[in-house]
């Protein structure tokens, strides 16, 4: 198994210190839902600073049309440089990666919507690598997905989830509504959901992140019995150190899980709910519809 990680800072050291060699850096103007964005000149430096990494980029926005020439060209760009994958949400990745011929390997990013093997599969067999497994559904229908898919998933074990994104200034058309001054970068309260939500905006749109860590370090001896090839940790919103310490536990628990006893494993899971808390988000809890 694989650690990928979507870091917060420019120098990398920390993190290769520690045995990471995956990155997933969000392109600037073309990615959304994070805190920290990279151009592609700061990502060809970094490649050519860290020669022994795998770099991911994330280009995980819906494309306007005046936006699609400057893309085709970024495209071309960014398969010069013997990238790992794109992470796509728009559709026309699909065409892209036929039309200009990209040897570059798609990620399937559709945030609430990557949730069954067969949908994995259509994308799959549409030149498809890899696809990120949503966030809201158990670690029982992951586990399907690992087992039953031909496409290679990839499960986000660690962030501060997003539950909503829009494309409207949301922030400040409240705050233009009642004559406040703009802030940005705020938390609310929901009365009818009970839970805190971070929300922040910037020039592509609005987006809103649960105000409580995911941590699903619990479901991490059954990811790796069932030789998931990809976790991934976000570090938005985390203090370093302690991101840094989520590392190593987990680095630990993989390179020697197979001869931890119960009380080494419960050390682990003890470790990392002290670091992140225990909320493991939809990992241990079903979403039922119903009808009123």
């Amino acid at each position: 198994m694989d650690i990928i990680v979507k870091p917060v800072l420019d120098n990398l050291d920390s993190y290769i210190e520690n045995d990471i060699n995956n990155f997933l850096l969000p392109l600037v103007n073309y990615s959304v839902e994070s805190t920290k964005y990279y151009s592609l000149e700061q990502i060809k430096s970094i490649k050519n600073k860290y020669k022994n990494i795998n770099i991911f980029i994330s280009i995980n926005k819906n494309i306007v049309n005046k936006e699609l020439p400057e893309l085709q060209e970024i495209l071309k760009e960014i398969d010069k440089l013997d990238i790992k994958g794109i992470f796509f949400y728009d559709l026309a990745f699909l065409s892209y990666k036929e039309k200009l011929n990209l040897k570059t390997d798609l990620v399937w990013n559709s945030t609430h919507m990557v949730t069954n093997y067969k949908t994995c599969d259509y994308y799959y067999k549409k030149n498809v690598k890899y696809a990120l497994i949503s966030k809201e559904i158990t670690k029982d229908e992951i586990i399907d997905i690992i087992n039953k898919s031909m496409i290679t998933p990839i499960i986000e074990l660690i962030s501060y989830p997003t539950i909503a994104f829009s494309k409207r200034s949301l922030v400040t058309n409240y705050y233009k509504n009642y004559n406040l001054d703009i802030k940005n970068n705020i938390k609310v309260y929901d009365n009818k959901s009970k839970q805190k939500f971070y929300i922040f905006e910037d020039k592509n749109g609005t987006t809103f992140m649960l105000d409580k860590l995911m941590n699903g370090c619990k479901i991490l001896k059954e990811l790796l019995d069932n030789n998931t090839k990809y976790i991934l940790l976000r570090e938005d919103l985390i203090d370093h150190d302690i991101f840094i310490e989520c590392i190593k536990n987990i680095n630990y628990y993989i390179n020697n899980y197979k001869t931890m006893d119960t009380n080494s494993y419960n050390n682990f899971i003890k470790k990392q709910n002290e670091l992140l808390g225990r909320n493991t988000n939809f990992f241990y809890r079903k979403t039922i519809y119903k009808v009123k």
